[in-house]
């Protein structure tokens, strides 16, 4: 797994604004983060294949790009 796109997961389990963000434009959100045009369309596309295939774990990819928790939620728990 890339440093960025390493980053952005971790960012992506514990930064509730960027959650959000993210849920609203997901592409300004990685645009952010300098991720290859193959890690930008794994993440796009939600595909756990490709996602498994750069590092990311099924249960990290579910629980990071699930779309159970946005800028609404007001729980830390998802």
């Amino acid at each position: 797994m890339s440093k960025n796109l390493k980053r952005f997961i971790d960012d992506l389990q514990g930064d509730w604004e960027l959650i959000g963000a993210f849920f609203d434009n997901p592409e300004s959100v990685l645009d952010q983060y300098d991720l290859s045009s193959s890690e930008k369309a794994s993440i796009l596309s939600r595909n756990l294949n490709d996602l498994n295939g750069l590092g990311i774990n099924e249960q990290l990819a579910v629980g990071a790009l699930s779309g159970a928790h946005s800028k609404r939620c007001s729980s830390g728990s998802v």
